[in-house]
């Protein structure tokens, strides 16, 4: 016995209604679940500064790490930064403060800060370890020449 056509076209309507209804829920829950734990970064990150002592540049830097890697609370991790590099100015402080500006497309400014924080790593340790940011340095040089 054959089915109707028309009876067919409304069961494949439907399945294609209920399939892409499910798409759009599991979207939805991922989406929540992300943000979920983007909210937990933030909320660890702000807990940390606060109970930071008003000299802990390093608390400051590592905050604004943590907010920075996931894409969360940028605009206040950046605030965090600069405090930071207002209390020392540290080759891990500097870096990141390179990798912050190469992230927001301005390469100009990173590699700023990553002279910078070679010239600190230079200046405490004599010959210390920069092969890594000279490495970023190049890389912005190849992309600007």
């Amino acid at each position: 016995m054959k089915s109707h056509p028309k009876f067919n076209m409304m069961n494949n309507l439907k399945l294609k209604k209920n399939f892409a209804a499910t798409i759009v829920l599991i979207m939805l829950i991922v989406s929540a679940t992300m943000t979920m734990a983007d909210d937990r970064t933030t909320e660890k990150a702000r807990e940390a500064v606060e109970n930071a002592g008003p000299h802990d540049w390093y608390t400051l830097a590592v905050s604004a790490e943590k907010c920075f890697k996931k894409k969360v609370n940028l605009k206040q991790a950046s605030e965090w930064l600069d405090q930071s590099l207002e209390i020392a100015e540290t080759p891990f402080n500097l870096e990141l403060k390179g990798d912050y500006f190469i992230d927001n497309k301005l390469p100009d400014k990173a590699l700023e800060y990553y002279v910078r924080a070679m010239n600190t790593i230079k200046e405490r340790d004599g010959e210390g370890e920069v092969a890594h940011l000279q490495k970023k340095i190049s890389k912005i040089i190849k992309i600007g020449g």
